[in-house]
């Protein structure tokens, strides 16, 4: 199968595996008999590299993401662009349908994941959590997960009804609050830096910090290009306490 005029991102098979779908930095999508090896169609579209390419779990419909930030969607058997999805503000990496067919989950450079109700076109939750990229969405077989894969080196597993990070919801910040009330939290003992510009504690470079019940203190973290962890953390079910009144 060789007709691509540059590098293919993206393949995925049809539910009755007879037909291979293709994207490609061509900017083109392609449909291929896979007994024969023959090209059926080629779909024109995308304004740039096409990045994901998924087929619903009926074969009817085929989704496309794509470098201009777009996800379209094409009628299978005619070939036909059937919808566009504008739910990034950037390179939308991957795409992927739900078992029912009803939702389709995408993740951009954004480092946003989306779910957008395909019967109305509109989007029903945006996925926050990953400080990059995120390269890979995929629904669990029953559809109740989504997992992502990102730049950020992380996997990170999601309730598709609450919209929740899994992890974050195993954690909880009262019962972390009880486990530090002890005399190592007295008013006294605590450091106070009252000038924001301080920079308290250099992390890492990189935002690749894991934390699992941490209890942070007037804590400002950012990275060495302003980027304001503290959401991060807050997702890991770290508790941060904007004053020391907070303690007992």
């Amino acid at each position: 199968m060789d007709s691509h005029s540059h590098y293919v991102n993206s393949v995925c098979f049809s539910p009755d595996g007879n037909t291979l779908a293709s994207g490609s930095d061509d900017k083109s999508i392609r449909l291929w008999d896979v007994k024969t090896g023959l090209q059926k169609a080629k779909l024109d579209g995308h304004t740039s590299y096409v990045m994901s390419v998924c087929f619903s779990s009926d074969g009817n419909t085929l989704a496309s993401g794509s470098n201009d930030n777009s996800i379209r969607l094409w009628n299978f058997k005619t070939g036909q662009q059937i919808g566009e999805v504008a739910s990034h503000t950037s390179e939308v990496k991957s795409v992927c349908f739900s078992p029912d067919g009803n939702t389709l989950a995408s993740g951009s450079d954004d480092k946003s994941i989306c779910l957008c109700d395909l019967k109305t076109g509109l989007q029903i939750t945006k996925l926050d959590g990953h400080t990059k990229d995120v390269n890979s969405v995929c629904f669990s077989p029953d559809g109740s997960i989504l997992a992502s894969g990102s730049d950020d080196n992380s996997i990170r597993l999601w309730d598709v009804k609450t919209g929740k990070d899994i992890q974050t919801q195993h954690n909880n910040s009262n019962e972390i609050l009880k486990k530090c009330k002890t005399t190592k939290f007295q008013k006294n003992q605590l450091p106070i830096c009252v000038n924001p510009n301080y920079a308290i504690l250099v992390l890492s470079t990189y935002p690749f910090l894991l934390s699992n019940g941490a209890l942070i203190l007037q804590g400002q973290f950012q990275t060495t290009w302003g980027e304001d962890l503290c959401k991060f953390f807050e997702q890991r079910g770290s508790c941060i306490l904007e004053s020391l009144n907070q303690i007992e």
